[in-house]
């Protein structure tokens, strides 16, 4: 009995000991209550900023500028986006309105007004203007356009650029022989014109009018195939009719010693003798000629380390390049198109493969059509010779498709202890539609471990789940259900 009732006063004493912790902790839980609604009032009391609000000025502006310019077509950016940002808070609205740089981007298009166009040139005080006329559609707009121009023409002085695209031709013409032929520009960095049927070269595009242009655009329509000495010309983009000489075009172009980066379009005829032009420092060629052979047979451009090329029907890349060994040793960065339908584009064989290579011994970066792939890494795989290779990227892979030759090639030279090679696919040819992910899953199973893959605007509108099998390993994607970038590193297991 003794034994009873010692445990029965043992079990009184705790429960009446339970009874105290849980007052104790009923308390405890008030007190915390308390002091958190204290922390809470003492927040309020102070009125912290958000972080991004904590920034400096200078630094919001930077950001806001950035989420401008990042926004197309650029009149909704000057339109629409600065008005929303501004009503985020007061002091984005401040930012937006006080900053010059924000507002030195002027876009006359048939939806910009008169308050707007003004609203820009008095902004953006003294600061150098962009200006963009674009998507005037009739001939019947050009009284609106006149006025709009007419606010922006008394401060042409601080025109830094001006880009003339996508407009009616009949109006694009007007614009460049009546509105703005004879201004002068002696702030232009950059011009850009296409449309505009115009038979001799335009006065304020010249050094008198314009003494600091260094980039000059001429696209479709343009009649005038010599450019006037200019000393400051760094780059000329150039569009070359079936009736326009390609030997004056690259004449003209001698007495400029700065040319750094040149790019022709079209056809144009009677091309100059072979290594008659000489550029000392242009560094950047683009051609996408209907025949490119005689233009690059023409020039001689000793510093060149990147090549654009593509290839017009019914010639292969042998044709080409087939007849310039030892020229294009320099050439780091190589991009070959096939303007035509990757579908219905013949491929490329292995000889021109093997010329391609020979003749680009050095580069580090080279881009090629998908259709291309077995001319360079299957069978006798030339593109073996690119011994300082680096990163490969291939447009227009079908849907579907696994480049077993490519992959092969890569393995052998994972095999061989090279650096891995950082391979793109881009521009994805997808003739059913919707891409499967299981194709997806098995392109990234057969090449895992070979190279560093990028997979850049995969039209996938399925949902894909990855999971890392450490921290190390990651893939990151951009968008939602529609074109997205993914990018996956070696050690990545899904």
């Amino acid at each position: 009995m003794n034994e009873i009732a010692a445990a029965r006063a043992e079990l009184a004493r705790l429960n009446k000991r339970e009874q105290k912790l849980l007052e104790e902790l009923g308390k405890v839980r008030v007190a915390a209550q308390a002091q958190r609604s204290r922390i809470d009032d003492l927040f309020r009391q102070q009125k912290l900023p958000a972080p991004i609000d904590r920034l400096p000025s200078t630094a919001l502006c930077d950001i806001l500028y950035r989420v401008v310019c990042n926004t197309h077509p650029e009149a909704d950016a000057h339109r629409c986006t600065k008005r929303q940002l501004a009503s985020v808070s007061q002091r984005w609205r401040d930012t937006i309105l006080n900053f010059p740089s924000l507002w030195t981007t002027i876009v006359l298009n048939p939806s910009s007004s008169a308050p707007l166009v003004m609203a820009h040139v008095d902004r953006s005080r003294e600061y150098p203007l962009d200006i963009i006329i674009s998507d005037w559609l009739s001939i019947n707009q050009l009284q609106s356009l006149q006025d709009l121009l007419g606010l922006v023409v008394t401060c042409g002085y601080r025109w830094r650029s001006f880009i003339i695209r996508e407009n009616d031709d009949t109006l694009t013409t007007r614009i460049v022989k009546s509105l703005i032929w004879n201004m002068r520009f002696p702030a232009l960095k950059a011009a850009e014109i296409s449309g505009a049927a115009i038979s001799d070269f335009p006065p304020f595009l010249t050094s008198k009018y314009a003494s600091t242009l260094e980039r000059l655009v001429l696209l479709e329509d343009n009649e005038t195939d010599q450019i006037p000495p200019a000393t400051n010309l760094k780059v000329v983009h150039f569009y070359l009719a079936d009736n326009m000489s390609g030997s004056r075009l690259l004449s003209s172009l001698l007495p400029f010693r700065q040319l750094k980066e040149l790019v022709l379009h079209g056809s144009g005829y009677k091309w100059p003798k072979p290594r008659s032009i000489h550029f000392p420092v242009l560094a950047s060629l683009t051609l996408t000629l209907s025949d490119p052979t005689p233009a690059l047979a023409a020039m001689v451009a000793p510093l060149l380390s990147y090549l654009g090329c593509s290839r017009p029907d019914g010639h292969s890349w042998s044709q080409i390049f087939g007849t310039f060994p030892n020229v294009f040793a320099n050439v780091r960065h190589l991009c070959l198109d096939d303007p035509a339908d990757i579908s219905s584009s013949s491929p490329t064989g292995v000889s021109s493969g093997r010329t391609v290579c020979m003749t680009f011994p050095c580069v580090r970066h080279v881009e090629l059509p998908s259709n291309d792939i077995p001319a360079f890494f299957d069978s006798e795989a030339p593109a073996s010779h690119w011994s300082h290779l680096e990163g490969l990227t291939f447009s227009g892979l079908t849907v579907g498709t696994i480049p077993h030759g490519l992959i092969r090639w890569l393995e052998k030279r994972r095999l061989k202890q090279h650096a891995p090679l950082h391979v793109t696919f881009s521009e994805f040819h997808n003739p059913e539609g919707t891409p499967d992910s299981h194709w997806l899953t098995s392109l990234y199973k057969s090449i895992r471990g070979c190279c560093i893959l990028e997979l850049r605007d995969v039209p996938l509108t399925t949902t894909v789940k990855a999971l890392p099998s450490s921290q190390k390993g990651m893939m990151d994607s951009f968008g939602n259900c529609g074109p997205v970038r993914v990018f996956i590193d070696e050690e990545f297991e899904g």
